[in-house]
């Protein structure tokens, strides 16, 4: 048997961009980059890591679906909003197995979508898994199948993998999904998700009223919910949307003169990124002193590299309602509307390319900050819980005092006290005490102002009182310390209480305990200069790879290595490949060429309609010919007058030389012909709307999933 892969001599380079879209709810970006190999270049998804023990096995996938999402969970912060997993339904959505259940029953089997939006547990173990914005998960039960988005700290990018054979009984297959597929909607090569007001969602009343009349319990997840939920989803995903940006600055922005530079310009990048996320403020990042050493060699790098910007792509699409024109409730509609309402108009349509969401310029400091605002988003809020434990731990850091003058008075309750405190330099702090039968037990910081910077409000706890009028307070804000916009540590509020004699005073003890942190960055640059580490590197930033030594400099144990995430069982593709023992006969190679990437595999979504052998492939090209032509014509349409989506879709590489080539022509002469033995007029099919066409049915599939493929 000649094995005649995707990757295969018969097909192009070219067609390792795609021709239709994977069947991922998350919704789109302008493509920036090449699809890549469908198996990870390094490393794994963080979908095979979280569900492998130490990397020595196949990912074993809990069933049923509401036990993955418990397993999941278990990495999440449970008092988070949703418990820190956001999950809608979506009966009537985009992905390609929209109609798997057939669109009659789309709202009795509706695809979830899942997505980790919360932090880890504050009691994380350092080095845990770290979800947020990085794990996206969809299921339908009638396809028997997960589709999972999750990200590769080693390669640097989101990977697609397809879990086959979810279903009770039987044993999960997972597999890395056909990347060039994927990216036809995922054009920022990451998730998607569509624009507010997320119709197609159980957020939407009517969407939810049509849900609930099923009486169904839905795997027994808590799906009724407001706009929040997909709101958490979506912004989730613009977040993750800037870490392949992120990835590009980190690797080329500072790329200086000698190499020795480029590693202090990463290390100094740090520094500024875990300054910011400790409480360091964005202008106090690249200050005026770091112009000459840091500042201007990186804009000048910037615009070495993209001398017209980096365009930042745009991760969603419009808004879809698919009851347009229904009043809400007012009845359901039959099978044949409920078609037709599945169907994705080209407005709608993730495939359609869409322009870059914004330009970084690169042309002042501002966007260097926006860099470190996102380079800081690789690290945990728990790991910088951690990192800021350890260094308010060091003992006799320097320290300084800032004394301001209060007035005091008690409210006409008698059950607080006001204090309204100004120093020199803008210093300001306005706070409330309370009292309780005459003590003090707490209160706190309405507003603190620090050189003219807002710290903001502060609560504070009952007090030590070391004497009859003055009064201790420890600051903290959501359990980690509050500091000023230089990076240093508000440790604590001391009052003094008004007397006869003189005003009431504040005393702030703040704490230069950051030093600790630059010298554990100074040493993991050192240690890559001379070899024996590649954190900072000309790789991607790995946020385990710079953890571990971090950690271990600043004493906080248990000290992670990225050696525990080095694996052992090799990754796998989630298709099989095209099997033929000869090769294409004249008729079929121009399918083969154009198509052979997407619908040469055993798969109803999207429909393989070159699997089998001639016959077979000749059969259902003839199933399949009116939709097929109605697509291929797309590409003869002017663009404003099309009514779907070309084939193959605008992000596949080929495409625009597709409209020119000999193959087109070919191809629709075939499909006519077809049409024209049957009886039919090729012209007629023009005139109808595509979703009143035959599906494109593929007998024969070795797949769980039925329905009506388009």
């Amino acid at each position: 048997m000649l094995r005649t892969a995707p990757r295969s001599a018969l097909l192009t380079p070219a067609l390792r961009w795609v021709l239709s879209c994977v069947a991922f709810i998350f919704i789109g970006a302008a493509a920036a980059e090449p699809a890549g190999e469908t198996l990870p270049p390094k490393g794994r998804a963080l979908f095979d890591r979280l569900l492998s023990s130490q990397g020595d096995g196949d990912p074993k996938v809990p069933y049923p679906f509401a036990r993955l999402l418990q397993r999941i969970s278990f990495e999440l912060d449970d008092s988070a909003p949703s418990g820190g997993l956001s999950v809608v339904l979506i009966p009537l959505g985009r992905s390609l197995q929209r109609h798997a259940a057939g669109d009659a029953e789309a709202f009795r089997y509706p695809r979830v979508v899942a997505a980790a939006t919360g932090s880890p547990p504050r009691d994380a173990a350092p080095g845990h898994p770290y979800l947020k914005d990085r794990l996206y998960i969809a299921y339908h039960e009638k396809a028997a199948a997960l589709e999972v988005i999750s990200y590769n700290d080693e390669a640097a990018r989101f990977e697609f993998q397809l879990v086959r054979n979810y279903r009770a009984g039987a044993t999960a297959e997972v597999g890395y999904a056909n990347r060039s597929l994927c990216l036809s909607c995922h054009q920022n090569a990451g998730p998607i998700f569509s624009r507010q007001s997320w119709d197609e969602t159980s957020a939407n009343p009517d969407i939810s009223a049509r849900l609930a009349a099923t009486g169904l319990s839905y795997y027994g997840l808590n799906w009724r919910s407001g706009v929040d939920v997909p709101d958490a989803i979506d912004s989730a995903v613009r977040r993750a949307n800037l870490l392949a940006t992120a990835q590009q600055l980190w690797q080329r922005v500072c790329v200086s003169t000698t190499h020795e530079a480029t590693i202090r310009c990463r290390a100094t990048a740090l520094k500024q990124a875990l300054r910011y996320r400790l409480g360091a403020s964005l202008p106090a990042v690249f200050g005026p002193g770091t112009d000459q050493s840091l500042t201007n060699p990186m804009l000048a790098a910037w615009h070495t590299h993209w001398p017209e910007g980096i365009p930042i792509p745009d991760p969603q699409v419009p808004n879809r309602q698919p009851f347009a024109g229904v009043p809400p409730g007012e009845r359901t509609p039959d099978k044949a509307e409920l078609y037709r309402y599945a169907d994705i108009g080209i407005a709608f349509d993730p495939m359609v390319l869409r322009a870059p969401l914004e330009i970084w310029h690169g042309h002042d400091v501002a966007d260097l900050r926006r860099f470190v605002q996102v380079l800081s988003m690789f690290f945990s809020r728990t790991d910088i819980l951690q990192i800021d434990h350890a260094l308010t731990s060091v003992r006799d850091p320097a320290s300084r005092n800032t004394s301001l003058i209060c007035s005091e008075r008690e409210s006409t309750s008698h059950n607080r006290i006001d204090l309204d405190c100004h120093g020199d330099h803008g210093h300001l702090l306005l706070a409330r005490l309370n009292l309780q039968a005459g003590e003090i037990s707490g209160g706190s910081i309405d507003r603190l102002q620090l050189d003219e910077s807002n710290i903001g409000a502060v609560g504070i706890g009952t007090p030590h009182q070391s004497a009859s009028n003055t009064l201790h307070f420890a600051l903290k804000r959501d359990g980690s310390s509050v500091r000023t916009p230089a990076g240093d540590t508000i440790r604590s509020l001391t009052v003094t209480r008004a007397t006869e004699s003189r005003p009431a005073l504040a005393s702030l003890e703040i704490v230069a305990d950051l030093p600790p942190l630059d010298l554990a960055i100074d040493a993991i640059a050192a240690s890559t200069l001379n070899g024996t580490s590649d954190a900072l590197g000309d790789g991607p930033l790995r946020r385990i790879a710079i953890l571990a030594p971090l950690f271990e400099h600043l004493g906080i144990r248990p000290a992670i290595s990225p050696e525990q995430h080095t694996e052992r069982s090799p990754a796998r593709v989630a298709e099989v490949g095209l099997l033929r023992s000869t090769g294409w006969p004249a008729d079929l190679q121009p399918f083969a060429r154009q198509c052979g990437q997407c619908h040469a595999d055993a798969t109803a979504f999207p429909p393989g309609f070159l699997r089998g052998d001639d016959s077979q492939v000749r059969s259902t090209l003839d199933t399949c010919a009116e939709r097929m032509l109605y697509r291929l014509t797309m590409n003869l349409t002017p663009t404003t007058a099309r009514t779907k989506t070309p084939m193959p879709p605008p992000a596949a590489a080929h495409a625009p030389a597709f409209a020119h080539s000999a193959d087109l022509p070919a191809m629709l002469g075939q499909l006519g012909a077809l049409l024209k033995a049957r009886g039919s007029n090729p012209d007629a099919v023009m005139s109808r709307a595509y979703a009143t066409l035959p599906p494109c049915r593929v007998r024969n599939m070795n797949e769980a999933a039925q329905g009506d493929p388009s």
